[in-house]
């Protein structure tokens, strides 16, 4: 029950901000009477003088500093009055020091009059408060249940204090899982409730991005299809069997993870937007509702984030392939479609992408790393890293063309894949062994351009 310490403390404050505006109002009230009692001796300055005394006396309390200042100017009048220079402008200077000083003091007098005023409003508004905050504050303190009179006497002065109102239902569903405990204690009970509404309202979005995964229209249409139809699950198990027979690209399978989990996202926001209104928090047949229709969402978020996170441990195992050689395509001037494309790619990118072709060259290839196409282009394969992409074709079981290379510009990289896939690559045996033995040198001028560019690219 620790949640309820957030109400304890709202409602300690407001007892101790009342304690604070009950001591302020003595001080204030003490001052104010004090400069109150001084300007009825400043009538005109013979009054002034005949009562100096008693003023000095009350103004050395609230002011040593005006106290001294009038002091010395009274002393100066009087000692032009005895000598009777009277048109003197020195003797007008002093009295004008001195109007100038008793015009401060009815402006202070005036100012503090106004603050007492403030606040004894503000503690005899809150006087009535307080005698509840105290009671409410002894119950959770005895535990003992908070009545619904009082509850509704709370949510009254969250409105009036202008809490925002998902501050207000964070605050009552609080209070009414303090109560629930309380009730469920005192018959003995086991505790079950569910914290529904407060995880609701502290939800965080996780973003899931997966820049290695092609985006594919058809997997985005079989989404919309199969979350419409995770609401009659009786078995996530055999649904995902049936997924899986459906889909059995695993990059694929991985994309329909990643949407479905966003599809989700944007119908847990839902529910939630409608729990922070109180209009629907109140209604409590809606409220079970809401709830009913989060915790299924919640369990088809955990359940397909589980199976993304399975297929994203697998990526990182090594794909076994043994004695990897390789040729490269070329165009009808008999120049590599790779090499060409390679000089062409930014500096930043040369590095990565000369690690993914040795990373096939020297066999240390991940499943992350590898793909196929679900396309037209299923007879082609893809080597990638983040947007880099390399495009490949088995031409024997150990034996791999490649076709090109490039930057992915866009979430599909469909211009791309056109550009690559459509390139010749060697179909008879004379061909491929004419571009085995050109593979070697291709090689050495990709490593030298690798070597001369990156210099320039750390400069």
């Amino acid at each position: 029950m620790k949640d309820i310490f957030q109400v304890i403390n709202i409602l300690e404050q407001e007892i101790d901000d009342y304690n604070f505006t009950k001591e302020e109002l003595e001080i204030i009230s003490t001052k104010s009477d004090l400069y109150k009692e001084i300007l009825s001796y400043t009538n005109n300055i013979e009054t002034i003088i005949e009562n100096k005394e008693i003023i000095f006396i009350i103004l050395d309390t609230v002011d040593k500093d005006v106290a001294n200042v009038l002091s010395k100017n009274l002393i100066l009048l009087e000692i032009y009055q005895k000598k009777n220079i009277v048109d003197t402008s020195e003797y007008e200077k002093v009295l004008k020091n001195i109007k100038k000083i008793i015009l401060d003091l009815t402006k202070r007098s005036s100012t503090l009059e106004t603050r007492k005023k403030e606040l004894l409003l503000k503690k005899t508004k809150n006087k009535e408060h307080i005698k509840k905050f105290k009671n409410i504050l002894a119950k959770i303190k005895y535990k003992q249940y908070i009545s619904i009179s009082l509850v509704k006497y709370l949510e009254e002065f969250f409105v009036e204090k202008s809490y925002p109102e998902i501050e207000q239902i964070k605050l009552l569903e609080i209070i009414n899982i303090y109560n629930r405990y309380i009730y469920e204690r005192v018959h003995r009970l086991p505790f079950t409730y569910k914290n529904d509404v407060l995880d609701m309202l502290s939800f965080g979005f996780e973003v899931i991005e997966d820049n290695d995964i092609d985006y594919n229209s058809e997997i985005a249409k079989k989404v919309e299809f199969y979350f419409e139809q995770l609401k009659y699950q009786l078995s996530l198990k055999e649904y995902l069997t049936e997924l899986k027979n459906i889909i059995d690209n695993e990059n694929d399978l991985k994309l329909f993870y990643i949407l479905m989990i966003k599809k989700i996202q944007e119908e847990i926001l839902e529910k939630i937007n409608f729990i922070k209104s109180k209009e629907f928090y109140a209604d409590l047949e809606i409220k079970k509702e809401i709830i009913r229709d989060y915790q299924s969402l919640i369990k088809f978020y955990a359940f397909f984030r589980e199976e993304y996170f399975k297929l994203k441990d697998k990526d990182d195992q090594k794909v076994e392939i043994n004695d990897i050689k390789v040729i490269f395509a070329v165009d009808k001037n008999g120049k590599s479609y790779f090499l060409k494309d390679f000089k062409k790619i930014n500096y930043e990118y040369l590095d990565r992408l000369f690690e993914l072709l040795t990373a096939l060259l020297k066999n240390t290839l991940t499943n992350r790393q590898i793909e196929g196409f679900t396309s037209q282009y299923k007879e082609f394969r893809k080597l990638k890293d983040d947007q880099i992409r390399i495009v490949i074709k088995q031409i024997e079981p150990k034996l791999y063309c490649i076709l090109g290379c490039g930057i992915k510009k866009s979430n599909d990289g469909r211009v791309l894949y056109n550009l690559l896939c459509s390139r010749d690559y060697p179909k008879n045996k004379n061909e491929i062994n004419d571009l085995l033995e050109k593979s070697d040198s291709v090689l050495e001028e990709i490593t030298k351009f690798v070597n001369e560019n990156r210099r320039k690219g750390n400069r």
